[in-house]
């Protein structure tokens, strides 16, 4: 069962000493994220709480956020808030995109004036399983197999390990209110989807499915730094001079690589698929753009210029 002593655990492996930093807690009043700020106020950490109110759901939108609110007031929480005017466009398609993106603007909004080291968000381990089966349905790499980081620069996912149902357990036993979004239960989108009919087939087979995929997932990170410290090695190896606005590159030394290194050191240039075989393939004086890159083509050397448009 989750602790609070389970939770510190979790959070000091990201990051060694949370005492020392500031803290931006994203809580829209649903279970996760209301045992996220539990366990955050428990351990006395310097945090602050976000909440954005879309009105996309009526009186429950507002109920959702006086709940933040009220815990917030209650114990003494810098609390900040953004709404969106009920008089404000909403899109017609990507509503979940629009809002997604809308609210990691806040927060990064919010993490600068109040001069915030981290944004906290309460990702556990059912979400991570639900995007790994997105990514696995749609065709990935070992990266995107990977799934969700715990660690993404400044925002932190501590919850990340956990299950949903240790995360119900440890509201119900501290008593902790929270609320329920009823447009979760509905088939509208590919993850509900995934989680009411995927996810309970998998379990079916397998009662301790979601633990095991926990540490198949553990397996896959490591195996995934093992590869980009591999690519990344490899790609020094290969660049034979360093210009002002890029490099050249041994293609002789490129093409002596395992043709997987090869096709990663392309990735990092910009290119994927059949693109590159064309760059690999191509003859003398041949160019080719990628967003990020130009590469001159000649027979000896690749010549890589970072664009700037």
């Amino acid at each position: 069962m989750l602790t609070p002593k389970d939770f510190e655990h979790s959070l000091r492996q990201l990051l060694p000493n949370p005492e020392d930093h500031t803290f931006l807690l994203a809580v829209s009043g649903g279970v996760d994220s209301m045992v996220l700020l539990d366990l955050f106020r428990s351990l006395n950490f310097g945090f602050q709480v976000a909440h954005v109110n879309y009105h996309l759901r009526g009186d429950d939108s507002n109920a959702d956020q006086q709940l933040v609110q009220d815990y917030c007031t209650k114990h003494h929480i810098k609390f900040h808030l953004y709404e969106v005017s009920e008089k404000d466009e909403r899109p017609q398609h990507s509503i979940q995109n629009w809002a997604r993106n809308l609210r990691y603007a806040f927060f990064a909004k919010v993490r600068h004036e109040e001069k915030i080291d981290f944004l906290v968000t309460a990702h556990h381990l059912n979400d991570q399983l639900e995007t790994f089966l997105i990514n696995l349905s749609r065709g990935t790499g070992i990266k995107g197999l990977t799934g969700i980081p715990a660690n993404d620069n400044q925002l932190l996912r501590p919850l990340l390990h956990f299950t949903k149902e240790e995360l119900y357990d440890f509201a119900n036993l501290h008593q902790i209110a929270f609320r329920e979004d009823l447009s979760n239960m509905k088939n509208d989108y590919l993850r509900n989807r995934v989680r009411h009919n995927t996810v309970p087939e998998l379990t079916q087979l397998n009662p301790q499915f979601l633990i095991q995929f926990g540490a198949t997932i553990s397996h896959l990170k490591q195996s995934n730094q093992f590869i980009e410290n591999s690519v990344n090695k490899a790609f020094s190896a290969v660049i034979m001079k360093n210009l002002d606005n890029g490099f050249v590159i041994d293609k002789k030394k490129l093409m002596e690589h395992d043709p997987f290194l090869v096709r990663e050191i392309m990735r990092k240039l910009g290119f994927a698929g059949d693109e590159i075989g064309k760059v690999i393939g191509a003859e003398n004086g041949k160019l080719f753009r990628s967003k990020s890159f130009e590469l001159q083509i000649s027979k000896n050397e690749i010549t890589c210029c970072r664009r700037t448009v």
